[in-house]
């Protein structure tokens, strides 16, 4: 044995009950979200991993037995409330004892749970997990309000983004098709024929100028709503403050 401090107690095995048998069934699942907690533009959901361990044991003595249960005590896990209670606990272990009648069976059932935290940037916040919030019944009707002004918002961005990609792909096609152009300039030689097509070449990249000067006014203003849209975007997720339990 090691030392043992004052007050401390120590089980100590020394022999084999062979009358007693004691077999074991383990089972885990998850609750559904039991909080939503959103502050300075993250939202952490917390849901419980649950664990049931059942200890069934058999007695074929003609005497009864006192049995001692060690059920090991994970760290960051608890028993749940309303359960079974240990006679007592230590740092590695919960000890239960249990009486089994003559020639008889007992159960024991401990179920204990871990929280599990799960996080997620509002600027990152689709429908999808919306609707995941909405099917689990965990979404208040304020929680929701901000979801769809986010979201909206995001919307927002997104089809400023799609037309100015639009007008970038716009602006180097343009840059191409006059490349294109002064080439086929410089192989002219002068003829009666070959000044027409100077002429059209020539109105060609007016007219494509006039819209390179017009592509480069509307992509400065979708770029300065863009970067608008995007500041109210991140005040907004700023300001939402939620602590729901459930």
């Amino acid at each position: 044995m090691e030392p043992i401090h004052p007050g401390e107690r120590r089980l100590l095995s020394y022999a084999a009950d062979t009358a007693v048998r004691v077999a074991s069934d383990e089972d885990s699942s998850e609750r559904p979200i039991t909080r939503v907690r959103i502050a300075k533009g993250l939202m952490i959901t917390t849901r419980e991993q649950r664990e049931s361990k059942i200890y069934t044991i058999r007695n074929a003595d003609t005497a009864a037995r006192e049995v001692v249960i060690e059920h090991p005590a994970k760290e960051d896990w608890k028993l749940v409330e309303g359960g079974v209670k240990p006679e007592e606990s230590t740092a590695s272990s919960h000890r239960f004892r249990v009486s089994v009648a003559p020639g008889s069976t007992a159960e024991l059932k401990v179920e204990s749970y871990h929280p599990l935290d799960s996080s997620l940037a509002l600027t990152n916040l689709n429908e999808q997990e919306v609707e995941l919030l909405g099917s689990q019944q965990r979404i208040t009707s304020a929680m929701r309000e901000a979801f769809g002004a986010v979201l909206a918002k995001k919307n927002e961005i997104a089809a400023l983004d799609v037309q100015m990609k639009a007008r970038n792909k716009e602006h180097e096609s343009i840059n191409t098709d006059q490349a294109r152009l002064r080439e086929n300039m410089k192989a002219l030689k002068g003829s009666a024929e070959e000044k027409a097509l100077l002429q059209r070449y020539t109105r060609q990249l007016d007219q494509q100028e006039d819209r390179l000067a017009t592509l480069q006014n509307e992509l400065s203003d979708l770029t300065r709503r863009n970067e608008q849209a995007g500041q109210e975007l991140d005040q907004m997720i700023q300001s939402i403050f939620v602590d729901e339990r459930f």
